[in-house]
């Protein structure tokens, strides 16, 4: 096809023109929000907000995951599409037709993915909104905040009614709905207290094929293209509340895995009800506790004595579980392609930035928790 037949073509198919050129502008807009902090906090609260909002209120009374389902809709489609292109008596025109139909969809894909998640990992941190400054923290610092942890989750540990599944885990005395609503109500008083985004009423959906989820090692997904946080429901119980907290709080406007981390924990600590407490307690045991053993075994070995039996007993059920998941070479992948992706997203330190939530809970813990 010669350039003025492309002319032409262009002239008459606008809509890809059109969305192809939005495509562009957005990942300008995109990469210049990750540079300047301005322009990330402008869109995130403005038209970011809007999308988010409109998309998760669209696909909100829809019982399962829509995400998922539009993934396993593109099997048929990329069937028919080859169909299509081996069967053509055209075959150029078609590939051609295909690529400028590919360009369409990778300028809306664009749209969507910068002004409903991308502008949000360039925002001014979650911290610098609360008020406090990460530091260099020393062993010592680990340890006390290990200290006060495991003392919350001895004070609630009486009152949460365990129920032992045939793992040796705890089970959540409530179904994913109720779970849904203790969270936003847990949104609503973490935000009473600290100001950091406009609460969006959400929840979270289940995924059908979790299990292929847990070999990835991923506990959920937030759908930017569809506005739902997604939850791998094949993990232990007392890691659905903290996980779901933390995929509502991308779809809140935190971008940031490490903040997604802290604000799924301040979400967690903030309710009302033990178990949601109890799940952000010890999923940021493990956190600081990995730390502090890393930074000093003996002083963990120390601390970690305190630690109630009902958490002793969740993590070696934990163990049991995630054994038949550790070496999946599928896992291997998915960290590969979740790495790749954070560090395009600015977020240098890649996978392991889930971790530096280490740092922002252990200040906030020291400085700020106990003054509440």
């Amino acid at each position: 096809m010669n350039l003025t037949r492309l002319k032409i073509y262009i002239s008459k198919n606008k809509i890809v023109t059109v969305s192809f050129i939005i495509g562009i502008i957005s990942v300008i807009v995109w990469r210049l929000s990750i540079i300047y902090v301005g322009i990330a906090d402008f869109c995130t609260e403005t038209i970011s907000f809007a999308m988010r909002f409109i998309l998760t209120k669209a696909t909100y009374f829809i019982p399962f995951s829509f995400a998922e389902f539009m993934l396993y809709s593109l099997v048929p489609l990329f069937i028919f599409i080859f169909i299509k292109l081996v069967t053509s008596k055209k075959p150029k025109k078609s590939l051609f037709k295909l690529f400028s139909g590919a360009l369409a969809v990778w300028g809306i894909f664009m749209f969507l993915f910068t002004f409903t998640l991308g502008v949000c990992y360039g925002t001014t941190t979650v911290n610098q909104k609360i008020g406090f400054e990460r530091r260099l923290l020393e062993a010592e610092d680990l340890a006390s905040a290990l200290e006060i942890l495991i003392a919350e989750t001895n004070e609630i540990s009486g009152n949460i009614k365990y129920i032992y599944s045939d793992t040796g885990s705890t089970v959540m005395p409530y179904n994913l709905n109720e779970m849904n609503k203790k969270l936003n109500e847990a949104y609503k008083n973490m935000l009473s207290r600290h100001d950091l985004f406009i609460r969006i009423y959400t929840k979270v959906k289940p995924v059908i094929l979790s299990e292929q989820m847990s070999k990835m090692h991923i506990t959920g997904i937030y759908a930017f293209f569809t506005g739902e946080a997604n939850l791998n429901i094949d993990f232990p119980d007392y890691i659905l509340p903290f996980t779901a907290a933390h995929e509502m709080a991308h779809l809140m406007g935190v971008g940031r895995e490490d903040e997604s981390n802290f604000v799924a924990f301040l979400v967690c600590i903030h309710s009302d009800d033990d178990y949601i407490r109890y799940s952000g307690l010890v999923n940021m045991m493990e956190y600081i506790g990995n730390a502090l053993y890393g930074a000093d075994k003996d002083k963990y070995d120390e601390i970690i004595k305190d630690t109630p039996e009902i958490v002793t007993q969740e993590m070696a059920a934990y163990s049991r579980f995630f054994e038949k998941y550790r070496n999946t070479k599928i896992s291997k992948v998915a960290n590969a392609v979740n790495n790749s992706y954070l560090k395009i997203q600015g977020q240098e330190q890649g996978a392991k930035s889930y971790g530096f939530v280490v740092d922002l809970a252990t200040v906030y813990l020291l400085d700020l928790y106990e003054k509440k």
